[in-house]
């Protein structure tokens, strides 16, 4: 071989071991490498959504290209808007910054559009899935006269509130419906309340959500210590077949398509985001790895192990649900938006 020829071939082969490293290079893995990303919860310590946020940092930090570490983050305040409103205008734009909402908090731009604490655009965070859809209740103690939802509006109930986002229910269904709902305000969690009606201060709780709830409520149903008088969900779930739908109750089709819309947030449980500006090849590596997840053996028997249910929605779906619910007519959100904006 000719010295000429040999000083080609060996050019030819660093530059293509050259090109061969740039192409096996991940820019994400490397961004995410060594890193601990805040993952941000709107609740106290204990709660429903922080049992979910510390389920999701044991394990999507291993699917995550480059394996970061997770840490919760708690910042519980106004029903999930503190939380809210720091990931959208605050928390880092660069795909450190996870964060677990309330589910009522994607429509509260759209029903409670006055409140002037509201700082975000739901329509442009950039959402990884949630673990599961929600099926609301009504709960009342045994000791109280309501035997069955029809009994909801004859006789005032005394329900426990921990946060403005739990009382959109009650306060559409007293609006629009004519029950006879009394909110009690003041409630730090949803475990407070369930600790006042255990010691008689209130007399039930509209619960957004079984999953978070079941801890408490599943031996209290075994025991007969409370009654169960509907299911707040569009679509009647396995779990209780013998207990009606509120929609049942819903007099005309404006009053079905009102109670459509307030009941949107069930279907997407527990919604997971990262905030808007995220580079999008770091924002799609984490929906991936979110989805991966959901279907790793070690993280479901962990699911198990501490009581989470998994139904998960993926983010597309929960792009895709925002879209719809956005689009309502405006006279279906107005009737909506007044109801849940009156006074208690």
């Amino acid at each position: 071989m000719k010295l000429g020829t040999a000083t080609a071939s060996l050019a030819a082969l660093l530059v293509g071991a050259c090109w061969s490293t740039q192409l096996a290079a991940d820019p994400v893995a490397d961004f995410y490498r060594g890193k601990r990303l805040s993952l941000y919860v709107g609740s106290d310590a204990g709660g429903g959504y922080d049992s979910y946020a510390r389920l999701v940092s044991r394990h999507l930090g291993r699917f995550i290209p480059g394996n970061p570490d997770l840490i919760v983050q708690n910042m519980p305040g106004g029903g999930g808007i503190r939380v809210t409103n720091n990931l959208y205008n605050i928390a880092a734009k660069d795909g450190s910054a996870i964060g677990l909402v309330q589910r009522a908090i994607l429509t509260m731009p759209l029903l409670d559009a006055r409140n002037p604490e509201v700082h975000y655009d739901p329509l442009k965070f950039k959402w990884l899935g949630s673990l599961n859809t929600e099926t609301g209740l009504i709960i009342v103690s045994s000791a109280a006269p309501h035997k069955d939802m029809k009994d909801l509006f004859e006789q005032e109930l005394l329900v426990g509130s921990s946060n403005p986002t739990t009382d959109y229910m009650p306060l559409f269904l007293n609006n629009v419906l004519g029950t006879k709902f009394k909110i009690i305000s003041g409630y730090k969690s949803s475990n407070d309340v369930y600790l006042a009606l255990d010691r008689g201060e209130v007399q039930g709780r509209v619960s957004n959500g079984w999953a978070g709830d079941k801890g408490v409520l599943k031996p209290w149903i075994e025991t007969n210590k409370v009654r169960l008088l509907a299911q707040l969900s569009t679509a009647k779930s396995s779990l209780f077949p013998n207990v009606p739908l509120i929609t049942d109750v819903a007099r005309t089709e404006r009053e079905r398509q009102a109670m459509e819309l307030i009941l949107s947030a069930q279907l997407w449980g527990r919604p997971l985001l990262m905030p808007p500006e995220v580079p999008e090849e770091r924002f799609q590596a984490v929906r991936k790895a979110f989805v991966e997840m959901t279907k790793d053996p070690e993280f479901l028997a962990d699911a198990k192990k501490v009581g989470i249910d998994i139904d998960i929605v993926t983010g597309e779906e929960i792009d895709s649900l925002l879209r719809r619910v956005y689009a309502t007519p405006p006279d279906i959100v107005e009737l909506v938006r007044k109801a849940v904006s009156a006074d208690k």
